[in-house]
């Protein structure tokens, strides 16, 4: 399918997720090719193979690795590889730059992009007290740029309670179209009219609402005529007649301090109370929560651990001895528990955490609910390689520590090279890992949970119009935990590309079913809730820069550890 189609199909944020995909299922085809055609026969062919035999059941994966050689001289072919695989690497990344600028020219350029409002509308936060009126704020704006006029300037207010009593107008209404939908099924000329209890007395409940619905209205009616009495905000708008303008405008204002300009949101898209935050309360808040998610990191590592350790039957029999005849009894109830108790309290951990760290970021002081999906996957990065690759390697280290009676000086002396170790002999976890994530795909593909509450809510309830067409709308995509998701799959495959480059054929498969699975859920599925443009995708970009960062350090320490292992290195 053309990428022109696409665009004029689905958002530009759906696009450049696609194109994502596609990137790491082209940069995983070539490295898997590269891996398993020159590096996998090369490494096996030049380590010790006195026992290996024909018979595959006995065939292990370390004879794959870069363990297995004991030729110095092949090493050079797994650093021309790293080399390589860089140098692809970043032509596919300067080649997708090229494409996004591109297609963010065409879309400053599109006859839809300049008759949006906010195309050409500035949003100022952080407004001085002085400042805090529509004639002080448009003299300071036509003032930081004098050739550019503003078309119009207002500054945000405080509402006060019209906000309560808009929703709760939304909630009244809903409650008469409720009792209408239901007094109104089937012969309802033959039934009463339904009832309410109001005040200890029961009173006709399409009346009742009717009222009330009428009375909130005319108080919100006169709310609004009374806008200028409200107090105003340290957020402020300026329109201008083009985007041209507007952009303009942003250069003039982008370094003027105290008060702060960007180009405005889409209005649903803000967090008012986060855009009104003072600068002082903002930093404090911005080192609290990523405090709070270096911690999370650390410990995260520790439930899953003791969840996992309590869904072994026989760990909890080591524990409490006593329980040795009811699980002798009760066979099936603990084979149940066993394969469904640890992958289910995983699985609801890392849905949970997308949302902790949601909250964290709304804590945080983000004022667009766009920038706390950006925030959340920078966690959720940051998140995948320290529970992972530090915390999960690091308690390895320190419990085979601790069981071989090391003494600490010992330990600290050998720490490094033991750290390295811990990371090759978890090559055969991760790639087990890496080959299992092709399932989620398959899974968003069945839409299985969907469905059936979809299901569940259309047939055992009396749903309105308006809640039906609730239900049955597109759900809103939710790009940072699947981003953050496929960002861990390139992390870990060319973590290991060339120390144990069979990981690479199954990223391979799980990007070209996320692929087309993600295309049809694009299309047919999910909706965007607000379309940034590509906003998230610089985002991803540059962690799969970090990523490689990561790569080539691990690769030479890696390296490192593996000569220093040779006793006697071989004459040349």
């Amino acid at each position: 399918m053309h990428e022109r189609f696409l665009l004029d199909t689905v958002d530009i944020d759906s696009v450049f997720f696609l194109r994502f995909l596609k990137l790491n299922m082209w940069l995983m085809a070539i490295f898997a090719f590269l891996g398993m055609c020159i590096i996998v026969p090369l490494t096996f062919s030049n380590g010790n193979n006195e026992n290996v035999t024909g018979n595959l059941s006995e065939f292990a994966l370390l004879w794959i690795t870069l363990y297995h050689v004991t030729n110095l001289k092949v090493f050079s072919v797994h650093i021309i590889a790293a080399y390589i695989f860089t140098a692809i690497f970043f032509y596919f990344i300067i080649r997708e730059y090229k494409h996004y600028i591109r297609v963010k020219q065409e879309q400053y350029s599109s006859s839809q992009y300049l008759r949006k409002l906010q195309s050409r509308t500035l949003m100022v936060t952080r407004v001085p007290a002085e400042m805090q009126s529509d004639t002080a704020l448009n003299h300071f704006v036509a003032s930081a740029s004098p050739g550019i006029q503003p078309n119009q300037v207002s500054i945000a207010r405080k509402i006060g309670e019209l906000q309560e009593m808009v929703d709760k107008h939304e909630q009244v209404v809903r409650k008469l179209e409720k009792v209408l939908a239901k007094f109104l099924a089937g012969d309802y000329q033959s039934k009463p009219r339904p009832k309410i209890k109001v005040s200890g007395a029961y009173v006709d409940a399409i009346e009742h609402y009717t009222l009330e619905i009428q009375s909130l209205e005319t108080t919100i009616n006169q709310a609004r005529k009374e806008t200028e009495t409200f107090t105003a905000t340290s957020v402020g708008f300026v329109s201008y007649n083009s985007p041209l303008m507007a952009h303009e405008a942003l250069r003039s204002l982008k370094h003027l301090r105290p008060a702060v300009a960007a180009m405005a949101p889409h209005p649903r898209d803000i967090i008012w109370s986060n855009a009104q935050m003072p600068k002082s309360k903002r930093i404090g808040r911005l080192w609290t929560a990523r405090l709070i998610s270096v911690v999370i990191c650390f410990i995260a590592f520790w439930p899953v651990a003791a969840l996992t350790f309590i869904g072994s039957a026989v760990n909890i029999q080591v524990l409490w001895p006593e329980t040795s005849t009811f699980f002798a009894e009760h066979s099936t109830l603990t084979t149940i528990w066993q394969n469904t108790f640890s992958p289910l309290i995983l699985t609801i951990y890392y849905i949970c955490i997308p949302h902790v760290f949601r909250a964290i970021s709304r804590y945080q002081g983000i004022s667009t609910h766009t920038g706390v999906e950006r925030s959340v996957l920078k966690k959720m990065y940051v998140f995948y390689i320290l529970s992972n690759l530090v915390v999960l390697t690091l308690v390895g280290v320190i419990v085979t520590s601790v069981l071989d009676k090391t003494s600490f000086k010992q330990a600290m002396s050998s720490f490094a090279h033991n750290y390295i170790q811990s990371l090759n002999q978890k090559a055969q976890f991760w790639t087990a890992y890496v080959s299992i994530k092709a399932m989620n795909a398959m899974l968003e593909f069945a839409q299985l949970i969907s469905l059936a509450m979809i299901f569940f809510k259309r047939y055992t309830r009396n749903l309105t119009p308006r809640e039906l067409r609730d239900v049955t709308k597109p759900p809103d995509f939710d790009y940072s935990p699947v981003y953050s998701l496929y960002l861990w799959v390139f992390t870990i495959s060319m973590f290991y590309s060339v120390y144990s480059p069979i990981v690479l054929p199954f990223a391979f498969l799980d990007y070209v079913l996320a692929y087309w699975v993600y295309k049809y859920a694009v299309m047919y599925v999910y909706q965007t809730r607000h379309d940034t443009a590509g906003a998230m995708w610089r985002n991803v970009i540059n962690r799969m820069i970090t990523s490689m960062v990561i790569f080539q350090v691990y690769l030479i320490c890696c390296l490192k550890v593996r000569m220093d292992m040779f006793d006697d290195h071989p004459k040349e």
